[in-house]
């Protein structure tokens, strides 16, 4: 199925050329990919002892096992060079098929044991390089000097630091974190496989002692069921499994289809060019090179989703009809629902209203259009809206768990939680919107020498209170869904509700909670789409 990979490449590039959009941004964006690809994303696998003990290492890593992956790097590098369209879009076709032949190439590849072969201080020269480079970019504009200066001090500093005794101590798995695989004579193979076939009696003995499979004598690696043996992971020996898929294996695939068929579209079309086509495409690569990895830290996957879907089947099976009342055993399930539905609405409705209290003045000392007069109020501007960025960065839900250790289950931590967390919400809401009124009707107040507090009721307010209700609303829609999730934590209302009836195995019971919630969300939706309509 690995051709999948690089059709779906093609056929993204096809349709955007298809849709007279610049081919060369696409032919850009797969050069840079490729390059930054083949040093930073895991190509193969290469298997220790224990599964922990594993590598996975990049095309880079494995140039000294097989010298040919180094032309991925070199197609990239064709693909971004700065020519004419026809020629660029020659050099990029023939990039596209080198990628494709030599990655299918390395997956055919046998199975070989090699060394790993670290390079100490590879990994935080690079993440020092890019620190300094950063804020070399951020303060170029205002002083060429002295960003100069900032980025060598950073890069070096985190050099330094990384790469000493204490960075090791607190990131150990950086300290020779880029490895290259060496792969090893064939005398060793050959070894490795007398070794294992003349230890196989007494390793089945235990094996059947305790109940796991026979095995099988080898012929080759391939034949390998597992790993390396323990002495031998501890030297550094690795068994390399080229065929064995890893995302950037996928990618490599991927960017080889999206190289060859941008590049087919430009030859064919040489004014599929934009003047903006290499920003473009270095953002469109940046984008790629975050999702990919993204995507793989996260275990998608739609296999997993289909294998579950079993469980859904089950879980709707259980669920209907709903139980809405079993007077036998003395249950009335939609008299609950309904309690705990008011319940949680009130928990909304009281944390948004205590917010309202709070951000309502403080966001007076966030806009900047109003403490920009004195150093005093430029300081309380600047603490006020520090506090919003800290406050926003604590979510709801770790908040809801903190008050529940400190008052308890049940509602109030639930208030607690939620009244904290909208104060800088909607604090940074009603600042905004105080930094763009009119400034006529201030001016006009202030030549005539009205007070402060005088300027705030008749010239601010009146522009602002619309918004204010609306952004209010708002936050109480938030709230009302935020509420919900609380109750998974103790914090009270439906959300708890549903969480014992999952618990217990009461699904008939549990989708009264979920029918009532989608009945209630849409009520709130619609009566708050209404009032805004009415007041902005």
């Amino acid at each position: 199925m690995t051709w999948l990979f690089p059709l779906l490449g093609f056929l993204v590039a096809a349709l955007a050329a298809l849709s007279r959009s610049s081919a060369r941004r696409y032919l850009y964006a797969g050069g840079i990919a490729l390059l930054v690809a083949f040093f930073t994303f895991p190509f193969s696998s290469a298997i220790g002892y224990l599964s922990r003990e594993a590598v996975y290492p990049t095309p880079a890593g494995l140039l000294p096992s097989w010298a040919p992956l180094g032309l991925i790097a070199l197609a990239g590098l064709l693909a971004v060079l700065p020519l004419a369209p026809r020629l660029q879009g020659l050099l990029g076709t023939i990039g596209g098929v080198v990628v494709l032949l030599v990655s299918y190439s390395w997956l055919a590849q046998p199975v070989f044991l090699a060394k790993i072969v670290p390079l100490p201080g590879l990994t935080e020269a690079a993440i020092a390089f890019l620190a300094g480079g950063l804020l070399f970019l951020m303060l170029r504009e205002r002083s060429l000097a002295l960003a100069l200066v900032v980025g060598l001090v950073v890069a070096g500093g985190s050099f330094t630091l990384l790469n000493g005794p204490v960075g090791h101590t607190y990131f150990p798995r950086l300290e020779g974190y880029y490895k290259l695989i060496r792969p090893l004579p064939a005398e060793e193979s050959e070894h490795l496989i007398r070794e294992y076939n003349q230890g196989l009696a007494k390793t089945n003995a235990l094996r059947e002692e305790i109940g796991l499979k026979l095995l099988k004598p080898i012929e080759s690696l391939a034949d390998l069921e597992g790993g390396v043996p323990k002495d031998l992971a501890a030297e550094g020996v690795r068994l390399v499994r080229p065929s064995s898929l890893r995302y950037g294996t996928t990618a490599v695939l991927f960017l080889a289809g999206l190289l060859l068929a941008s590049s087919l579209f430009l030859m064919r079309n040489p004014e599929l060019v934009e003047a903006g086509d290499r920003v473009s495409g270095l953002t469109a690569a940046a984008v790629f090179l975050i999702l990919v990895p993204s995507f793989y830290a996260t275990e998608f996957s739609l296999g997993r989703l289909v294998e579950g879907w079993p469980f859904f089947v089950n879980f709707l099976d259980r669920s209907w009809p709903p139980n809405l009342a079993d007077p036998a055993h003395n249950i009335f399930p939609l008299q609950e629902v309904a309690s705990q539905m008011a319940l949680t609405v009130e928990i909304a409705l009281v944390g948004t209203f205590l917010a309202m209290l709070f951000a309502i003045p403080s966001s007076f000392l966030a806009a900047r259009n109003l403490t920009r007069g004195s150093a005093f109020t430029r300081t309380v501007f600047t603490l006020t809206r520090a506090f919003y960025n800290i406050d926003r960065g604590i979510d709801t839900l770790i908040l809801a768990l903190i008050f529940v250790a400190a008052v308890g289950l049940g509602p109030f931590a639930g208030v607690l939680a939620m009244a904290i967390h909208s104060i800088a919400d909607l604090g940074k809401l009603y600042s905004e919107a105080i930094e763009n009124v009119e400034r006529g009707p201030i001016e006009a107040l202030e030549a005539v020498g009205a007070s402060g507090t005088n300027v705030v009721r008749w010239a601010i307010l009146p522009q602002v209170l619309p918004l204010f209700v609306a952004y209010t609303l708002y936050r109480f829609e938030i709230n009302f869904r935020v509420s919900i999730v609380l109750g998974f934590v103790g914090a009270g209302g439906i959300g708890f509700f549903i969480q014992n009836a999952m618990a217990s195995g009461q699904y008939d019971q549990m989708i009264i909670g979920i029918i009532a919630i989608v009945i209630v969300v849409n009520l709130i939706d619609f009566g708050s789409s209404w009032l805004r309509s009415k007041l902005v």
